[in-house]
This record gives C-alpha cells, structure tokens and sequence, in this order.
C-alpha cells in the first residue's frame, strides 16, 4: 500500500511539473510572438486597399494618432471616415518613413467628429457647437433671401430636404458661430477631388497618367507604394485623384413674392359662317372688346434668382365681348 501511495504521488508530481512547464512555454512562445509582431513591418490599409508601410505597428499607430491631433479636437471623439486598419505587411514589402507615410495618408483619410450639423439631402454640410446655433443659422438662411421681397406669401423654404442632427462631420466644415457657418452654407465649394482607379493602357508612361489626372508624379508615386511605377504593365491598377467641377451653394431657399394687378382680357374669336362669301374669305362684323380681371402672382425666386411665377387668384371684373368674323363657305 505504501508503495502504490508513493507512485501515485510521483505521478502526481510529473504530471504538475509537467504543466507548469507547458504553462511557461505557452507564455514564452506568447511573448515572443507579441514582440515579434509588434516590431514587424505593418500594413495601414484605408477602404481595404494598402495605402502605406511602416516599419512596425507602433509607428503606424502613432502616424494616425498624430492625424487626428493635428484637427486640433479631443483625439479620444474623433474617427475616420474611411475604414482605416493596421495589419503585418508581406514580407516583402519596403516600408516608408514615417514622415512620407503621414503625408500619404493625410491625402485619402478624413478625420470627422461627432458634431451638431445643417444635415441636406443626407449629407452635413455645416457643422456648429450646438443645437440652438444650427436653428439660428438656418433662420437666418430664410431671412438672406426673404428679406429681398416685399410681400411674402409664406415663410421661404427649402428646396432640399433639411435636417439637424449630430453627425460624424470634417473639421473642415465647423465653424464657432451662426455667421460664419451662414457663409460657409451659401458660399461656392471648390474643385472636388476624388479617389479613383486607373487601369493602364497600352502606351502609357507614369508621367503621362500624372499629367492627365492633374497629380503630381511624386503624388502617383505616393498613393501608389506597391507599384513600380517606372515599370507598369498593361492592366496595371493605379490609385489616382480625379477633380470635379466647383459646386455652388449648399443650401437653395424658396421665397413666393404675392402681387395684384388688373389686366386686360383678350376678346374670344367667334367665327360665323357666311354664304354670302368666297370659301376662304373674312369679313369682320365686331371688333369685341376686352374684358378686365384681377389676379394674385406669386413669382417664385431661388436664393435670390427669379424662376417662375404662378397665377394663384383670377377674378374677372368686366366680361370680354367677342370678336365676332364671318368666314366664307360658298363655292365658286
């Protein structure tokens, strides 16, 4: 009995040290992996599609960490609006510095803030401190152009479906106060740029391609870390920026200006047969005489332009007495 007491209790024992070993190992192999990773060559993809290579994970985090500082916001509430992720870079892929890095990345990420907003048609296009100073700014926007008629028929609206609401804005489009977001609201947008994809053709050059997507070459090169631009292969997908056409203002308020006036109405026509003329032949019997009616006009104007006008009232005051003709139906 004592015997068995003693295997079972050796038993025991390896099978303890033989956990506390694996146990220490697994950790082992866990802090190496992690420090191994940790400094390796790290992708930062934006959309899913590798933007820039760094020498490790920290270096990409601190790049991005760097972006969202320079807004001048609490870093903690700001995101991207692009879907920004870090991952192990292949083997071989050559890491930049991290200043080229940056500046890659300033150019195709956007960092927003969750902020009250002048929401239209789905978009923000204004961003304020609060609730109360988006409601000034859009009253305001009313009072810019209902101010220049004399005789509103309703309060101006607007064209576009308006909203307010917190939503993730660019800090390029906050502004302190109601004036200065009312500027930014009716101002004209610059040239939009816009990320696109090029497919090389046969005979293409990469200052060629530069030139006519209006970049820079060191730009095609920078959006483009992976590629041999000097070697492109037909086929070859580059990341390029494409600029649109300068936008108007954001926002199109509706303003109905009611006028009276008195105007004349036309006689009728009425045409009488005669057999007393050639077929094709006229003769007036009565010139008639125009009626008179008053009408209510709203002319319709748009941030200030005149585009339309609808007659909303008609009364008629004096009856319009026909112009009566004869009209010849005797053959000849």
């Amino acid at each position: 009995m004592e015997i068995e007491s003693v295997i079972r209790n050796l038993r025991l024992q390896l099978l303890i040290e033989r956990i506390i070993f694996v146990v220490i190992a697994l950790v082992l192999i866990g802090w190496w992996a992690a420090a191994h990773f940790k400094d390796s060559k790290s992708l930062i993809l934006v959309d899913g599609k590798p933007v820039a290579c760094v020498p490790t994970a920290r270096d990409a985090r601190a790049i991005l960490s760097k972006i969202k500082e320079d807004t001048g916001c609490n870093p903690s509430e700001i995101c991207f609006k692009q879907d920004v992720r870090v991952e192990r870079a292949p083997l071989n892929a050559t890491p930049m510095s991290r200043h080229k890095a940056f500046r890659t990345l300033m150019r195709v990420v956007s960092p927003v803030v969750p902020r009250w907003a002048i929401i239209v048609n789905g978009k923000p296009v204004v961003a304020v401190p609060n609730k109360e100073t988006a409601g000034e700014v859009l009253d305001a926007a009313k009072m810019k152009y209902g101010k220049l008629v004399k005789n509103l028929s309703e309060e101006p609206q607007f064209k576009e479906n308006v909203t307010v609401d917190i939503a993730a804005c660019e800090n390029s489009i906050y502004r302190e106060n109601a004036d200065d977001a009312l500027k930014l609201l009716f101002s004209n947008s610059g040239p939009v740029t816009r990320d696109s994809v090029y497919t090389v053709k046969k005979g293409d050059v990469a200052e060629v391609i530069a030139k006519r997507c209006g970049i820079k070459l060191d730009d095609l090169k920078e959006l483009n870390p992976r590629v041999h631009i000097d070697h492109l292969q037909i086929g070859d997908p580059l990341r390029v920026k494409t600029t649109g056409k300068a936008g108007g203002p954001k926002l199109t308020v509706i303003v109905r200006d009611m006028t009276e006036r008195t105007e004349s109405v036309p006689p009728p026509v009425e045409r009488i047969s005669s057999v007393n003329l050639a077929t094709g032949k006229t003769v007036a019997l009565s010139p008639g005489k125009a009626g008179e009616r008053r009408v209510k006009v709203e002319t319709i104007y748009e941030n200030g332009r005149r585009t339309g006008t609808d007659v909303v009232e008609e009364q008629i005051l004096h009856q319009p007495v026909p112009r009566k003709i004869a009209v010849g139906i005797r053959s000849k």
